[in-house]
């Protein structure tokens, strides 16, 4: 659908985003230090930091100094990664931006915009990894 990005996703860029800039350091994020610097709750956090643990994008590190770690280097995970992790693949619909099959007009008034917007986000996606992020 049209740009349509969930708080579970956006969470998830955010977070591995941090994590980007600890990786030089190799230094774990707690769920509880990001849920502050993200002011989320830890146990939304936590949900979303398993689904990137099982897409194999951060490791669990156990103990006192433990947390959360990028599993690869910040410019081998895109936005796409993290996204498709959350949200599945990023599907390019034929979608009306009111979210109705058939509005009675023979072409959409809004023109070709919603699958431009579409292709856009999903080229920047594709494109843009958390290492271009941090480094902005």
């Amino acid at each position: 659908m049209f740009l349509k990005i969930s708080d579970a996703a956006n969470l998830g860029i955010h977070a591995l985003a941090y994590m980007a800039e600890q990786y030089d350091a190799q230094r774990p994020v707690a769920t509880a230090e990001a849920a502050d610097v993200f002011e989320v709750s830890a146990n939304h956090l936590s949900k979303v930091l398993q689904r990137l643990t099982r897409a194999g994008l951060v490791k669990s590190i156990r103990g006192p100094r433990g947390g959360f770690v990028l599993a690869k280097a910040p410019g081998e995970i895109t936005l796409k990664d993290v996204y498709e992790a959350i949200d599945g693949a990023i599907a390019i619909e034929d979608a009306c931006i009111l979210g109705t099959k058939h509005c009675g007009v023979a072409h959409c008034v809004f023109g070709n915009l919603v699958e431009d917007v579409q292709n856009r986000v999903a080229s920047h996606f594709s494109n843009v990894t958390l290492a271009d992020v941090i480094n902005r």
